[in-house]
């Protein structure tokens, strides 16, 4: 045994040790990202069995060619080989949703500060007033916002409408007894794109116990692409904003700011720009034309 480690370390170069690091680094990391996820414990499985399984297979190798047995491990090696590239694509099955997250995550990034500001103003105010009258009569409501991740399966799925935002109007929506009250609204491009949409709820381990379906509904699709979500509890009219799978209840004043930071609507700052700009036009340039 002490011949095979000293065999074992003679071999190893420090690009090899470079090379296992940058390897554990990588896996450390996803499973990092899966932590609390379905997959996790499928993960943390697979990876202890590719770090012991070789180490084991030479170890018995070693001593069975110390022990002049003739054994042939050439086809317990293609059964290995086989069952491992059975095991990739299943593994990419099992953890297909944690996988999708992790991409629309990527695709989230915002690289050199540059995105896209779409005009939304006005609508900020609408859905601060609306989602504070339903949570004073305790009117369950969901509202997702579209980003850059379309919502176009859960609308084509829902009941269109191509609606101004308005409080009256989401009030109207949500009302009991509405055939819409229990689905959610998509807001995108600044209209009520669609009512009465399904979302896919969140598989987070023990949310079942301590929320209910709308408030892991609103994690589900937050997870699942980049939209921006409120929800009104049906029971106890509490608010709620949902970004990127985490969940903050709100006040008034806090809905306002992370809607405003979020829509990248801040209409003092448009307004300062007006005037920056009409100075700039007013200011006297020197050289003539």
């Amino acid at each position: 045994m002490q011949d095979f480690f000293t065999g074992l370390w003679s071999l190893v170069s420090i690009a090899y040790l470079v090379e296992i690091l940058v390897i554990f680094l990588v896996i450390y990391a996803f499973l990092r990202f899966m932590e609390g996820t379905r997959g996790e414990g499928i993960l943390k499985g697979i990876a202890l069995l590719m770090l012991t399984f070789p180490i084991l297979l030479a170890i018995v190798a070693d001593q069975l060619e110390k022990a002049d047995l003739d054994f042939n491990m050439d086809r317990l090696l293609v059964i290995i080989r086989f069952f491992g590239a059975a095991a990739i694509p299943a593994v990419f099955i099992v953890v297909q949703p944690e996988l999708r997250r992790a991409l629309v995550r990527l695709g989230q990034t915002r690289l050199l500060g540059v995105f896209l500001k779409r005009e939304t103003k006005g609508i900020v105010g609408e859905l601060v007033r609306a989602s504070f009258r339903m949570s004073r009569r305790k009117i369950g409501a969901l509202i997702a916002i579209e980003r850059e991740v379309g919502l176009k399966n859960y609308i084509e799925h829902g009941n269109q409408l191509d609606a101004v935002v308005s409080s009256g109007l989401l009030s109207t929506i949500f009302f009991p007894g509405s055939d819409l009250h229990d689905g959610a609204v998509v807001i995108r491009e600044d209209r009520i794109a669609a009512a009465g949409c399904l979302f896919p709820l969140s598989d987070t381990p023990g949310l079942g116990n301590v929320m209910g379906t709308r408030h892991r509904a609103a994690l589900g699709v937050s997870e699942e692409t980049d939209a921006i979500v409120i929800v009104v509890s049906e029971e106890t009219g509490n608010v709620s904003f949902v970004s990127r799978g985490e969940l903050e209840k709100v006040d008034a004043e806090r809905l306002r700011e992370l809607l405003q930071r979020h829509f990248v609507e801040l209409d003092e700052e448009e307004e300062m720009a007006d005037v920056d700009t009409s100075q700039d036009n007013a200011s006297p340039r020197g050289g003539g034309r």
